[in-house]
């Protein structure tokens, strides 16, 4: 497991994720859904664990962001409180049960069921319910990107993506909005696939929340990143909630983000490839995390 200690505002951080899980999809999807998860009840932002799943959608041009597979997966929990966070990546391929829709991958969860669906498969692995669900597919993507002047990520390695252009070296590279989607794609030539991918949308997070931590002082700069997302929102949550919801996030600086990819072991199904996911992880995570959003044990361990 890798600690990496920086100083983030908390709204830094959730603007970073909502640009990094914009993952997938074409020009013209649909931008961007919260919604609240049916049975979540008064969400207390000042105790305890909020947790948030956060969706890339591949969503087509035209067609609404549900509409997409849930192509990129981080189940995010934040402690206001006490200021940790942690993040946990699904892979896309993962092979679990869909409620009432019997086994499939979990990506295909989201046009079937939507994000209550998501939500349960989700809560199947880790134990833990989600709050919200954060839907994001990628017409603005490169836009957001270039409005906050790019960003940074390290990779260990090489990665190029033809469609989109990207060819970038191994150590810490400045890409712009078109690579940023080429680089959140890209997994062919990643030595664990879908793996390295659900570790590359965390590297991008960062990136993104290391560029708006770097100008988070300069007037407006903030602000106007907020106001391009909050601009395609389509939420469920009443005004008050989603004033509670912008004030906690708001009031608190994250001192320690801990970040984990699930294991798991590549199959084939029906002539497709899936991930048979480590459910034991999933689970030992959940119960470490579930009640303050802080990893205490190693990622695989």
């Amino acid at each position: 497991m890798t600690r990496r200690r920086t100083r983030w505002s908390a709204p830094v951080l959730v603007l970073g994720l909502l640009l990094a899980v914009g993952l997938h999809g074409r020009p013209d999807a649909a931008s961007l859904s919260l919604v609240k998860v049916e049975p979540a009840q008064a969400v207390d932002f000042e105790s305890g664990a909020v947790w948030l799943l956060f969706l890339g959608s591949d969503a087509h041009a035209g067609t609404e962001v549900l509409e997409g597979r849930a192509d990129a997966i981080q189940l995010v929990g934040v402690d206001f409180d006490a200021g940790t966070a942690v993040a946990f990546g699904v892979p896309r391929d993962s092979w679990v049960e869909l409620e009432g829709h019997g086994t499939n991958r979990i990506n295909a969860g989201l046009p079937i069921g939507g994000t209550a669906l998501m939500a349960s498969a989700v809560q199947d692995l880790f134990g833990i319910s989600p709050d919200y669900v954060v839907t994001l597919g990628t017409d603005g993507l490169a836009k957001l990107v270039d409005g906050v002047g790019g960003i940074e990520i390290d990779t260990p390695r090489d990665v190029s993506e033809p469609d989109s252009g990207l060819d970038i070296r191994q150590g810490r590279n400045r890409i712009r909005g078109a690579e940023a989607v080429g680089f959140a794609r890209a997994r062919y030539d990643l030595p664990r696939g879908d793996f390295d991918r659900s570790a590359n949308h965390q590297e991008m997070m960062r990136g993104v929340v290391r560029q708006l931590a770097t100008h988070k002082d300069d007037v407006g700069f903030v602000e106007a990143a907020v106001l391009r997302a909050l601009g395609v929102l389509d939420t469920n949550l009443g005004a008050t909630e989603l004033y509670r919801l912008t004030q906690a996030v708001s009031q608190i600086d994250l001192t320690e983000v801990t970040t984990c990819v699930l294991s798991g072991t590549p199959g084939v199904v029906n002539g497709a490839s899936i991930v048979y996911v480590d459910r034991e992880q999933a689970a030992r995570l959940g119960r470490d995390a579930r009640d303050d959003a802080r990893l205490d044990a190693t990622c695989r361990g």
